[in-house]
């Protein structure tokens, strides 16, 4: 049972909501929700994972490293006002869309009869990645529950809902990976990268699919009654942001995937609970932002080591003097990327790092920031110690390092398909 801590929830709320007012035109809002956010990070810290810990401590370490180092360089304040800011795009967006679990779990599938075979699990391998593109780990986490309530959940059936639901960092602007790879290859459009992603999110889904239901346990497994009317809400938001990113393509991304998150659920939970609706959005301030402290604080000290990178890189005059990064290059860069996921590192990390690094030397911000989604999305398959694998060993007793082992091959599959992917697209552009 999860513990209320409203200090924690509101200073949160708060930080979300001056970094939404500070990117329309007030930028000096951003050292004051870096405040809020810090001061709630430093009363959530105590509520991480050992391992979270250890990489939160390393992070912010190896950050205020490059920091002072920089700054006995005199590169300036710039870099430690970065620190401070911390990513609060990145986890304003986050915390944003967690309001959406409010709005977007239906009682439609709580009493009905799971579905068997092949089929009904195709539907939920589908399924899980539309929902999951929009309201994230929530959906991965309802239905996995609702398919848990008897029987447990079974290898094949965790498979086929983290598949799923991992291919969604190719493409959505919803997903945590978008909000890294935009901040980490700047000049990198949205656009551009939404349809390459979607494509790449296809073939997975086609590969992931008939690796896993050609099981002959995949015809007697349960999966999930989906039902295509609760998909609703995920394509008006997807359309909404991309219509108006079509407008104004002067709002940055991770601004209007936070704003219409919280507007959508607010309208929503007036038309829907009425008097119920503040009871519902204090519980979520109170009760489930104060939970997510491993993303909020590995997101706040990635922003530190990303800092900590660029001042040490300033202030050492480093050049990383690349005379080419065609599609062999990319795809190398992708290789040490992924293994080191493999390894337990997080895609945030090794992201913000290869940006720091790579970007101001590569000439198509676009084709790194494909090479940076393609490694969140293998990063966390193959990672024994990514949240969703996390999540499973926790929930429902699935070893994470099993995830490691069951995912190696399915993943050397979509290196091929991602090494071909990154030569037609160099081909085309």
């Amino acid at each position: 049972m999860l513990k209320a801590d409203p200090l924690t929830g509101y200073s949160l709320f708060i930080m979300v909501i001056l970094a939404l007012v500070g990117s329309f035109g007030w930028p000096f809002l951003a050292g004051l929700a870096g405040c809020f956010a810090w001061f709630a990070a430093s009363r959530m810290f105590s509520s991480l994972q050992p391992l979270q810990r250890i990489q939160v401590l390393v992070m912010l370490g190896l950050g205020t490293l490059g920091l002072v180092f920089g700054q006995f360089k005199h590169t300036g304040s710039f870099w430690w006002l970065k620190a401070l800011e911390g990513n609060q795009g990145l986890v304003s967006m986050l915390l944003s869309v967690s309001f959406l679990r409010l709005i977007a779990i239906t009682d439609l599938a709580a009493k009905e009869k799971l579905p068997l075979g092949r089929a009904a699990l195709w539907k939920t391998l589908l399924g899980v990645h539309a929902f999951g593109a929009v309201i994230n780990f929530s959906a991965m986490i309802i239905m996995a529950d609702r398919l848990a309530i008897k029987k447990g959940l079974t290898p094949l059936q965790a498979l086929v809902i983290t598949r799923g639901f991992t291919l969604a960092a190719h493409w959505s602007p919803f997903f945590a990976s978008m909000g890294v790879v935009l901040m980490s290859a700047p000049g990198a459009s949205l656009w551009k990268l939404m349809p390459v992603g979607l494509v790449l999110a296809a073939l997975g889904l086609v590969i992931a699919g008939s690796l896993l239901l050609a099981n002959p346990e995949a015809k007697n497994t349960d999966a999930y009654p989906m039902h295509w009317q609760a998909l609703t809400l995920p394509f008006v938001l997807a359309v909404s942001v991309l219509a108006i990113h079509t407008l104004d393509e002067s709002i940055p991304v991770l601004t209007l995937v936070s704003l219409l998150s919280i507007l959508f659920t607010l309208v929503l939970l007036l038309v829907r609970y009425r008097y119920k609706a503040a009871q519902y959005l204090r519980q979520h301030i109170e009760i489930t932002l104060p939970s997510m402290s491993g993303e909020t604080l590995l997101f706040l000290s990635a922003g530190v080591l990303a800092a900590g990178l660029g001042s040490a890189l300033q202030a050492a005059e480093f050049s990383l003097q690349l005379d080419y990064f065609g599609p062999w290059q990319a795809w190398l860069l992708l290789l040490v990327l992924v293994a080191i996921s493999g390894l337990g590192v997080h895609p945030v990390i090794t992201i913000a790092t290869a940006g720091g690094l790579f970007s101001p030397w590569v000439e198509d911000p676009n084709l790194l920031a494909l090479v940076f989604l393609m490694a969140w999305a293998l990063g966390v398959s193959l990672s024994p110690l990514s949240g969703t694998h996390l999540a499973m060993q926790g929930r429902y007793g699935l070893s994470s390092y099993a995830f490691t082992r069951w995912n190696l091959g399915y993943v050397g599959v979509l290196l091929l398909v991602q090494l071909i992917a990154l030569h037609f697209y160099v081909f085309l552009n």
